[in-house]
């Protein structure tokens, strides 16, 4: 999926031109032919509709800003496309009047659920509001690993969709990607409401759960035990962006490069890395890494690990309840997600917590800052293959940084730089070595590259975080492939959802695609930082006359 770009359609009615696009985004994604060898029978009637035409039809669908409705899809191809366009997904024929249309209708929808068959991780039933006794009894028996199984190849499907439209690309376009990456989980309403207290009786689609804003997006309640507001019944998709480095000029579009579908909530780690390990393995560069406090909070050997194994960089923010000391490591204190002497004075490593308490100004604040950087402990090889890191302390080498008693070759010269005012009275590795070797398991969680608070981090992460939100907005907005619509999305099932949402996705890629072509026609080299609008003028604010 790797070959030379596409020429885009024409924007606006689905022509031949656009059904032939995606077909072709289709067959480059290769999992029809998996599809059909997975639904594949010895005895039985011959299925007549082939599951690439009814991908193909939801994927135009998607181009064209319509609702993904089966019955769409099958006006599409039985009324609408032509005869070379029905040829071309294998078709047989057209339809006239309600009967045959309702027949059409019923081979579109018994294909597609077909699909979904084959790829459903979950064994709840749908489309039925049942008691707790009744959703019990009804839920389909699965052999040991068989949700796996059926997750793994719903996740192949939907990323090897992304991964076709990114396939648009040109070798110039693609190769101005330098691995920046922004993560993050947003909402998918469901086409259904949520089980009901009063009546006992569950949702019509068991698959999702209710989602918040706040805290892991599953919890109801605060630590007060006051209702959260901002529910509803929903899908958390985690999604994964491309982005460019901070003050860069764009050199190409953020593309959405990697999805994964669960619950609000249900280990949002495991998801994350399992979307990141998918961008990793089809090729696309790795580099810094955004996401926001979700994240933090997640277990290190399901979320942290695997994103650094893979060679990402973490950015990331703290909650009120982690900052200053996370961890220490023969005797190296880790502030806020970077390694320091153990005589680091208080108020630098109380710093972040005074100012979201208000007890110091940001000015304040940000002196402090940069007054912990002669505290950090030097980078002295590493990390290597394993992510074990070597440091030493900053007191050493031939260009101390700070005046420590415990290290006589750091007493002069005496100039300005700080200085250890009271040393550990019983001074560990970190005091008496070389350097020390931290491995990369301790404190994994809250460990950064960049030192948290500097305006480096600051850019960087505010650049990642923006470009994963805008995406989000980008791909929810009403006028076009309207994520946040569940009225669009109305077939029930995480197997159903997640192939919208991925088809939603490549089309707001391709919509991303021929903006930034039209933007781009005249001369590449030309694009510049586009000035800040200005929203008011004072010549506007004139009286009449």
């Amino acid at each position: 999926m790797s070959g030379p770009g596409l020429t885009l359609p024409a924007a606006g009615r689905i022509s031949d031109e656009t059904t032939a696009f995606a077909a072709e985004l289709i067959d480059r994604s290769g999992q029809a032919p998996v599809i059909e060898a997975a639904l594949a029978h010895a005895t039985g009637r011959p299925r007549p509709l082939p599951a690439r035409a009814v991908l193909t039809a939801l994927l135009c669908l998607a181009l064209d800003d319509r609702p993904l409705f089966l019955t769409e899809a099958t006006r599409l191809l039985f009324c609408e496309l032509s005869r070379a366009s029905r040829r071309l997904l294998g078709v047989p024929g057209t339809v006239s009047g309600d009967r045959a249309f309702l027949a059409a209708y019923r081979r579109v929808r018994y294909c597609f659920r077909q699909i979904c068959s084959v790829m459903d991780p979950s064994p709840l039933p749908k489309n039925r509001r049942l008691t707790e006794q009744d959703l019990k009894a009804r839920v389909r028996k699965m052999i040991p690993g068989q949700a796996e199984a059926a997750r793994h190849r719903l996740e192949a499907l939907v990323n090897a969709l992304l991964e076709a439209s990114i396939s648009v690309l040109d070798e110039e376009e693609r190769a101005a990607s330098d691995g920046c990456t922004g993560l993050d989980a947003t909402p998918v309403p469901l086409f259904s409401r949520g089980p009901s207290r009063r009546s006992g009786l569950s949702a019509s689609d068991p698959d999702g759960g209710w989602y918040v804003r706040e805290g892991d997006h599953r919890e109801r309640e605060d630590d007060k035990g006051r209702a959260l507001r901002k529910i509803c019944w929903a899908l958390e998709a985690t999604i994964a962006t491309t982005a460019r480095p901070p003050g860069a000029p764009p050199a190409t579009p953020n593309l959405a490069i990697g999805m994964a579908m669960a619950r609000p909530g249900e280990d949002p780690g495991g998801t994350g890395a399992r979307v990141l390990a998918s961008v990793a393995a089809r090729g696309h560069k790795t580099g810094w890494l955004g996401y926001d406090r979700a994240y933090t909070q997640a277990l290190p050997e399901r979320f942290h690990l695997p994103a650094r194994a893979l060679g990402y960089h973490p950015v990331m923010d703290y909650r009120d309840d982690q900052l200053g000391i996370q961890a220490n490591s023969q005797g190296a204190l880790l502030v806020e997600g970077s390694w320091y002497c153990p005589a680091l004075p208080g108020p630098l490593i109380t710093a972040t917590t005074r100012l979201r308490d208000h007890a110091i100004t940001r000015d304040l604040y940000d002196q402090q800052i940069v007054a912990r950087g002669p505290w950090q402990l030097k980078r002295k090889d590493g990390p290597d293959a394993d992510g074990y890191q070597r440091l030493s302390c900053p007191a050493t080498g031939k260009h101390p940084r700070l005046i420590c008693p415990l290290r006589q070759a750091s007493l002069t010269p005496r100039d300005g730089r700080a200085k250890v005012l009271q040393p550990p009275p019983e001074p560990p590795r970190t005091c008496t070595q070389t350097a020390i070797t931290i491995s990369p398991d301790v404190g994994a969680r809250y460990r950064q590259d960049l030192p948290y608070g500097t305006p480096a981090w600051h850019a960087r992460y505010a650049a990642l975080r923006n470009t994963i939100e805008g995406l989000n907005a980008y791909v929810k907005d009403p006028a076009h492939q309207a994520l946040a619509q569940p009225g669009r999305r109305r077939v029930r099932g995480i197997a159903a959802q997640s192939i919208f949402t991925a088809l939603l996705l490549a089309a707001a890629n391709i919509r991303k695609i021929r903006a930034w072509r039209a933007l781009t026609a005249g001369d590449k080299t030309g694009i510049a930082r586009r000035a800040r609008r200005r929203r008011a003028s004072l010549p506007s604010y004139l009286p009449d006359g």
